[in-house]
């Protein structure tokens, strides 16, 4: 059981779908199950898998649901005896994981910035990259291994979802803005939008949003210009300095980042 148990876990996470996976990792004295047990906890408090039942097992349940809420990993003695969880007095050791959907790099445009960022990104092996372009020989000019999705219109975006970290790199400025509107109107948006250009056009871009509607805080996140301010206006470099600022939101040092840099944040 507990090997199907892994497998679920991989299928949830590669279907963009949450839970907590919950492992009994050591026992001291008398305990439901061995250690190795493990349990899926979903938002829902539905469970699949065994820790053991009974009172252990409602009280994994409530500190998994909890830890949806802020995700990361724990581990945790709980100690049988102790608020009603009687088992002969043992202790059972449990390690929460927190499973979520894995983050994608989303780069729009395939033009000279777009090309350095999505190889760049592959190359140091940063986040799995998805590339949305215009033309159909975007296909031939990627980076290999990078998908290439054609749109249309990119009104038409599929959703991202909220572990998506978006950077618009097209060709023009009402490309730019097109896309941005379609990004920020989708629920829930990307974690994270950036977008190339000047602090005037950053200026322009965000009154336009609004007047279009997008609530203000979604138009506020914007990182515009994107990028940390590393000097160097070349398409690998500017691709670098934006690849940095991914980075540094995605380990939560976006401001540190900015300080140690002299730049503002958004």
């Amino acid at each position: 059981m507990e090997g199907r148990i892994l497998v679920r876990a991989a299928d949830l996470v590669a279907r963009g779908e949450r839970a907590v996976l919950v492992t009994l990792v050591a026992v001291e004295g008398p305990a439901p199950r061995l250690p190795g047990a493990r349990m899926l906890v979903f938002p829902s408090g539905k469970t699949e898998g065994t820790i053991g039942g009974g009172s252990l097992e409602a009280h994994a349940i409530g500190r998994a649901q909890a830890l949806l809420a802020t995700g990361g990993t724990e581990l945790e003695t709980v100690d049988l005896t102790d608020r009603g969880l009687k088992c002969g007095g043992g202790k059972a050791t449990l390690f929460y994981e927190v499973l979520l959907p894995e983050v994608e790099l989303v780069v729009f445009g395939a033009g000279h910035v777009g090309r350095a960022l999505a190889r760049l990104a592959g190359e140091v092996a940063a986040f799995p990259v998805r590339v949305y372009d215009r033309r159909p020989e975007a296909r031939g000019e990627v980076a290999p291994g990078v998908e290439v999705v054609l749109l249309p219109a990119h009104g038409e975006l599929p959703p991202l979802g909220e572990r998506a970290y978006a950077a618009i790199c097209m060709d023009s400025h009402a490309a730019d803005l097109e896309v941005a509107r379609a990004v920020l109107r989708q629920d829930p948006p990307p974690a994270y939008v950036g977008m190339l250009g000047s602090k005037a056009k950053a200026t322009e871009i965000r009154t336009q949003l609004q007047r279009d509607g997008i609530p203000p805080e979604r138009v506020g996140a914007i990182h515009c210009p994107v990028g940390l301010p590393l000097g160097g206006r070349s398409p690998g470099l500017v691709a670098l300095s934006i690849l940095a600022e991914v980075v540094a939101f995605h380990h939560g040092r976006l401001a540190e980042a900015r300080g140690l840099l002299g730049g503002n944040a958004p």
